[in-house]
């Protein structure tokens, strides 16, 4: 991962500073310096720069001309009255002509010095393909403090102190290819999802796993279940189920893998072979206890429970569509 280093950071070409001018309201001077076709998209009112006054930092997002980019206006107020300038984003990931625009911001501090920093996910057309930049401060000038460089599909961002340190860590989740045997790969459709953690180490931002929160924990473990099954994986199929109640009254009787097989064998796999060989299984949204999944003939209800240890597939209903 890139150190975090002002020294690194071409600053000139970062920002655009416009001198102070005497004005009775900081909104309406802002108001003034938005390009025509411009909205906001967040703000954040803290003393960024660490000289005891508090900044206005703004995301602004033109879409007027086409194509739309976004920028980071900072205003603040001295004796000379309001001045601000524009902190420009410098990179794109994977070499993407079309700028991103913003899609989520946070302020926090993430490298534990006490202040907080800007952090700031972009997002880039129709895959909702986000990358992450953090923007700190050398005195008063904003510099690109990280940036991810890669983008996350279907990514989402978040900020927190996930292990009470005091220092936040950036949370991201995103959509994997996982599951595709199974169920559709359109880009619109719901998809597996995996999470990560970047948390600074003292001198640069390092990867951690994490897993990812309800529904999408659920939505994982239901579409794993059917890719099992698909693929005649019967032991780990069994082990993502509560037996009983996954199998009803029988289970009280034999609650074993033999019986399970048996089970699915007789009762699920014609249904999901019909299915998957006319077309791929089409997630509606999911909940924390239950994932419904649309097929060419049949609809596949999946019901799930929590345990101890995450959660378990408790039941799995499969009825005919209706032409």
């Amino acid at each position: 991962m890139e150190r975090k280093n002002p020294d690194k950071i071409d600053k000139p070409k970062s920002t655009k500073k416009r001198k102070a001018c005497k004005s009775p309201r900081m909104s309406q001077y802002v108001l003034s310096q938005l390009p025509e076709g411009a909205v906001v998209d967040f703000i954040f009112y803290e003393d960024f720069d660490n000289d005891g006054k508090k900044e206005a930092v703004i995301g602004v997002t033109r879409f007027a001309p086409f194509p739309p980019d976004s920028a980071v206006l900072i205003v603040r107020e001295g004796k000379d009255g309001i001045g601000h300038e524009w902190f420009m984003f410098s990179e794109s990931a994977n070499g993407n002509e079309q700028a991103g625009v913003i899609d989520n911001a946070a302020a926090a501090d993430t490298d534990g010095d006490g202040l907080k920093e800007l952090v700031v996910s972009r997002v880039y057309g129709h895959r909702h393909e986000i990358d992450i930049t953090v923007i700190d401060w050398d005195g008063v000038n904003p510099y690109q403090a990280w940036y991810s460089r890669r983008t996350f599909f279907h990514g989402s961002m978040d900020v927190a102190d996930l292990d009470n340190d005091g220092t936040a860590e950036i949370i991201v989740e995103f959509g994997t290819e996982e599951g595709h045997e199974v169920i559709s790969a359109e880009e619109t459709c719901y998809h597996v999802r995996k999470g990560m953690v970047y948390k600074w180490d003292g001198s640069s931002f390092c990867t951690h796993a994490r897993s990812v929160g309800m529904p999408y924990a659920s939505f994982n473990m239901a579409v794993c279940f059917l890719k099992a099954i698909w693929q005649r994986d019967y032991e780990r199929a069994y082990s993502m189920v509560m037996i009983p109640p996954f199998s009803g009254l029988a289970g009280l009787d034999d609650p074993g893998l033999t019986a399970f097989k048996d089970y699915i064998v007789k009762k699920v796999m014609p249904a999901l072979s019909r299915n998957i060989e006319r077309g791929k299984l089409v997630p509606a949204e999911p909940y924390d206890t239950c994932c419904h999944f649309s097929g060419p003939e049949d609809d596949f209800t999946i019901e799930l429970s929590r345990t101890g240890s995450g959660v378990k597939i408790s039941g799995l209903m499969i009825s005919r569509r209706r032409v």
